[in-house]
């Protein structure tokens, strides 16, 4: 591979690695991450540098995402593996011979695509669009609410229920605007909104995106409000 070639391929590699970090970023928001807290970890799984065990919990407590942080550290690897190889490619061949003017065209040309792509905001909101149009086509059960089964009371039980998607039941309504323990015969134990815990939860609150739901009542109740899979 000459110098010139290598130079293309480690730019394409460059553009790639930042065009799946924001498809990922995208894909960690739809299920209920904040659009910080989606990137960092994406990047981190990318980079395979690993986070902190408090925000690793994030990943660890929904199925959809431990199976985007499988992919993007599998991604992660081939991509450091690539790159290793092609610098070292572009370092034996970086004889003064090879570089010539061509070469500093090849990278201004780049350079301004990736200056171009990174900050254009334009341009990201365009990308993210169409991936999570493409993301909400999929078939029910890759980006829903989930559930984790704390403790069971014979037909009843106490469960963690990780808000990705609001119910349109419960969009924008208060507890006692929907009268949610009569209609539904649910009770709200706890929410967890980032790091803001609402232990004392009272009538005027509300159900959000990306809330942590502890609530008490049957699973049946449960899976039909949040039209939820349960992590068991």
């Amino acid at each position: 591979m000459s110098f010139n070639l290598s130079l293309i391929s480690f730019f394409i590699l460059i553009i790639a690695y930042f065009i799946v970090v924001e498809i990922f970023t995208v894909l960690f928001r739809l299920t209920g991450l904040r659009e910080d807290k989606a990137r960092f970890q994406a990047i981190s799984c990318m980079t395979n540098s690993g986070f902190t065990t408090k925000e690793s919990e994030l990943i660890l407590n929904s199925v959809a995402r431990r199976h985007l942080a499988r992919i993007m550290m599998i991604f992660g690897y081939l991509f450091g593996v690539t790159g290793v190889s092609i610098l070292v490619n572009l370092f034996i061949r970086s004889s003064s011979d090879q570089i010539n003017w061509m070469t500093m065209v090849y990278s201004l040309i780049f350079l301004a695509i990736i200056l171009v792509i990174t900050h254009s905001k334009w341009i990201i909101r365009s990308f993210d669009k169409l991936v999570e149009r493409l993301a909400r086509n999929k078939e029910k059960g890759a980006f829903c609410n989930y559930i984790r089964i704390l403790e069971m009371f014979h037909d009843k039980l106490i469960a963690e229920v990780f808000v990705t998607h609001i119910p349109p039941e419960i969009l924008e309504k208060t507890l006692l605007e929907m009268n949610f323990r009569h209609t539904y015969k649910l009770n709200v134990l706890l929410i967890k909104r980032g790091n803001t815990i609402i232990d004392h939860v009272i009538a005027s609150d509300k159900i959000m995106q990306g809330d942590r739901v502890l609530i008490y009542g049957s699973k049946r109740n449960i899976m039909e409000l949040f039209k939820a899979e349960f992590d068991e």
